[in-house]
């Protein structure tokens, strides 16, 4: 039977939670090289009343305990959403990763890794090859509901082994929540995590996966099973595991445990009254058939960024001087010697962003190609 730990807890005591957590889940750290993934969506300053981001305390916390046991290396990192694709040390920086991080932070987006992903489509992407890498995978997520998914959690922050505007890719093509939902079962079963905590202190609500609502729970929620868990956080949040479609399908793979009689919960897991949800259903708040929707979730909005293609600034650009490290990066060769700078082959571009990761120069940045814009207009 699956467990879930559900703690209550502040972020000044946030520790004694992580370390009850490592109690109950016990881990074979010792020699190991332990990857450490928090979820570090946008910048936001996470001392404020938002909840966009996993607290820096919680990660803190959760590197202090495994540096008592011993591992051979500790790595922190993640690839960050939205607008702010190629720009993670900025992100971490900001959301104070990479200061609790210390000498541990680095930038997963440097070190990529294609594999293939079958379903819901049959595509080359480009993921973290440090957390494909890890001895001991620890996810921590946050709590928050979701405009597509209703909720999000220790499935989901697998969706961050994902890479750059690939990340908009999925959201442009699948289309529906089921589809969705397939593409977060496919990048979960690339590495479930091997312990997953739960920022709950102060949950994100309403329409995810950023929206200004928070709401605080005050709780911390850890498990060794990342479906458990987030089935447990759906309860809580008010769904019933049945109407939240990803985990129909963690079921129906068999990626962990969601069917509440089949958890064993430790603490207070009741539902949370008045938790704020989407307003509306995911079909009709993505509004695919009219081409529009609210705010970042419209299909113009991820249209844009399905189109982003690095554009380079000869006068900044270093490569005459040498340098080709975005073009050494390009997992897929869409970068290829020119003759002030590196040439785009825009057809073989997979958005991973990882150009922009590594250009020290300010020389790269990631816009919208016009013709590919109309191209995918065209074909709505």
């Amino acid at each position: 039977m699956s467990k879930v730990l559900v703690m209550e807890s502040r972020y000044e005591d946030c520790a004694e939670a992580v370390d009850r957590a490592f109690a109950a889940f016990p881990l074979e750290i010792a020699g190991k090289r332990v990857v450490i993934k928090p979820n570090a969506l946008k910048p936001c300053n996470p001392d404020t009343d938002t909840a966009m981001v996993t607290h820096y305390k919680i990660l803190e916390a959760v590197i202090r305990k495994v540096e008592t046991l011993g591992p051979r290396e500790i790595l922190v990192g993640d690839s960050v959403g939205t607008e702010f694709y190629g720009r993670s040390d900025e992100v971490c920086s900001e959301v104070r990763f990479k200061e609790v991080a210390g000498r541990y932070y680095t930038n997963m987006n440097k070190n990529l890794r294609m594999v293939k992903l079958m379903h819901p489509f049959e595509r080359e992407v480009a993921v973290l090859a440090d957390v494909l890498d890890a001895e001991v995978y620890i996810s921590l997520p946050k709590m928050k509901t979701h405009g597509l998914t209703m909720t999000s959690g220790g499935i989901k922050n697998n969706y961050g082994l994902l890479t750059g505007g690939q990340k908009s890719w999925y959201h442009y093509y699948a289309i529906s929540p089921e589809r969705f939902a397939r593409i977060l079962v496919e990048m979960f079963r690339l590495k479930p995590p091997d312990l997953v905590i739960m920022d709950a202190v102060l949950a994100m609500a309403g329409y995810g996966p950023a929206s200004p609502i928070t709401y605080p729970v005050n709780k911390i929620l850890a498990s060794d099973d990342a479906a458990a868990l987030d089935t447990v956080e759906a309860k809580m949040i008010g769904f019933e595991p049945e109407q939240v479609p990803l985990l129909m399908l963690a079921r129906e793979f068999g990626l962990g445990e969601t069917r509440l009689h089949n958890i064993q919960v430790e603490g207070d897991a009741a539902t949370i009254p008045g938790y704020p949800k989407p307003e509306e259903p995911p079909e009709a708040s993505y509004a695919y058939k009219a081409g529009v929707g609210t705010g970042s979730t419209s299909r113009l909005y991820y249209r844009e960024r399905v189109a982003f293609r690095p554009v380079i600034d000869s006068k900044k650009c270093r490569f005459n001087q040498g340098c080709a490290a975005c073009a050494d990066i390009c997992p897929t060769g869409a970068l290829i010697p020119g003759e002030s700078t590196p040439r785009l082959e825009p057809d073989q571009c997979n958005l991973c962003s990882a150009c922009k990761e590594v250009c020290d120069y300010n020389a790269l940045d990631l816009l919208p190609d016009p013709e590919i814009m109309a191209q995918l207009q065209a074909a709505e």
